[in-house]
């Protein structure tokens, strides 16, 4: 069997040879140069996905759409990344999520492809799919869900972002649901801390102190239970989660749904250790111990 997917994977390797090679190049600059010095080289390259229509300009990952942000270098160092885990495998080597190639990209990716695929174990996005992003920053994964005609509910709780957000849901023919609140186990009102050079990273803190580039904010906070049960979601296939270390309040907050609806679950931060082994096992189990 070791030797079965030795060979798969060389196989995998030697016909994707031009997408590895990409992954590669990525990862070599990235440490040479850091992510602001990695972003600046890299967004001549991001250029390619740029699209100009009707006088307006946006990216174009392989369907999935998203505002031109490239005036703001500290986005372009957040897309640069983001474009690895949610876009390359699209974009580069036709979807195809298989055992192989995540496993080999895994060694070079920030966090790792959101899909995984091997034999009857699939976990990725399909059409007429319901998606739950949480964490959604400006809409980049529900772009992607909307470019396999899915439909994506994204929770992105600071207002400057979610400004974002909703360019890319008219982007995306409106197949993205945008919501102003962040998900949890209770519904309150919370503050977070905003990083002025890296919105992907905002976060709720235990902190009293807080540094010279970080700005607060009060946001909403709901819980997945009670958007289900308003929203008459009758199905979840699929949750992709990165909300910087409250995943756990996330599903303490949609235990009750969860172990009615849900199909698949990927948190972003967590993926390349242990989404095998936490899909391969009873959902219902593994929810259920985080009680």
């Amino acid at each position: 069997m070791k030797l079965y997917y030795r060979l798969k994977r060389i196989y995998f390797m030697s016909k994707y040879y031009n997408a590895f090679r990409q992954a590669i190049y990525r990862y070599i600059m990235k440490k040479l140069f850091g992510h602001n010095g990695y972003a600046k080289a890299i967004s001549k390259q991001m250029q390619k996905w740029l699209k100009t229509d009707d006088n307006s300009r946006y990216f174009d990952f392989n369907g999935a759409k998203l505002p031109d942000i490239s005036d703001n270098i500290n986005d372009m160092v957040i897309l640069s990344t983001i474009f690895e885990d949610t876009f390359f495998i699209s974009c580069y080597l036709n979807d195809n999520y298989d055992k192989s190639i995540v496993e080999e990209l895994d060694k070079y990716m920030p966090e790792g492809p959101y899909g995984y695929t091997d034999g009857k174990f699939d976990v990725t996005v399909k059409k007429g799919d319901t998606v739950i992003d949480a964490g959604a920053w400006i809409g980049d994964f529900s772009a992607y869900a909307a470019s396999k005609e899915a439909i994506a509910y994204a929770f992105e709780p600071t207002s400057s972002t979610f400004k974002l957000l909703q360019k890319t849901a008219k982007l995306n023919n409106n197949a993205i649901y945008p919501i102003l609140k962040g998900l949890s186990d209770s519904e309150c009102e919370k503050l977070i801390h905003i990083n002025e050079h890296n919105s992907g990273g905002n976060t709720i803190s235990l902190l009293n102190e807080v540094s010279a580039n970080t700005v607060t904010e009060m946001i909403q906070l709901t819980t997945l239970d009670k958007f289900a049960q308003e929203n008459k979601l009758t199905k979840i296939d699929f949750i992709k989660a990165d909300i910087e270390g409250a995943e756990r309040d996330m599903l303490r907050g949609g235990l009750g749904c969860l172990k009615i609806l849900l199909r698949n679950l990927l948190f972003a931060h967590i993926i390349c250790l242990m989404i095998r082994k936490y899909l391969k096992n009873s959902l219902k189990k593994q929810i259920l111990t985080i009680q």
